[in-house]
C-alpha cells in the first residue's frame, strides 16, 4: 500500500469529523453562525484536498527538478496524522473556552443582579 494512500486513509476520518462537527455546529444550539460553519467547513475541505493531492503535487516537483527530497516515509505519515489530529484538538479546545467563557459571563451577570437586589434590601 502506498504511503500517500496511507496518509490519506488514517486522516479522512479526522477530516470528516472536523466537517461533519462544523455542520453539527450550525444546527443544534448553541449554533454558530453560516458564516463560522461555511469557513470551517472551507477550512476541513481544503486539508482534505491537500492530503489527495500530496502525491501529484510530490511527483510534478521531481518531474519538474523542483525538489530534491526523498519520498515520504511513515514516520511523515505519522507526524502528518498528528498534527491534523492536533488542529481538531486545538478547533474544539477553543469552541470549549467560548462557551465557557460564555457561561461564566451569565453567572456574573446573574450574581451582580442578586447583589444588587440584595442592597437594596
Amino acid at each position: 500500500m502506498s504511503k500517500y494512500l496511507l496518509l490519506v486513509l488514517i486522516n479522512l476520518p479526522v477530516v470528516t469529523m472536523g466537517i461533519v462537527r462544523a455542520l453539527t455546529r450550525y444546527h443544534v444550539p448553541p449554533k454558530i453562525t453560516k458564516t463560522k460553519c461555511l469557513f470551517e467547513v472551507a477550512f476541513w475541505l481544503m486539508i482534505g484536498v491537500g492530503l489527495i493531492f500530496v502525491q501529484p503535487l510530490y511527483n510534478a516537483l521531481i518531474k519538474n527538478n523542483l525538489t530534491d527530497s526523498a519520498p515520504m516515509s511513515l514516520f511523515d505519515v505519522v507526524i502528518l496524522t498528528l498534527f491534523i489530529f492536533s488542529i481538531l484538538l486545538i478547533v474544539e479546545t477553543k469552541e470549549d473556552l467560548t462557551a465557557v467563557k460564555a457561561k461564566m459571563s451569565r453567572i456574573h451577570e446573574k450574581l451582580a443582579i442578586v447583589e444588587a437586589e440584595e442592597r437594596q434590601k
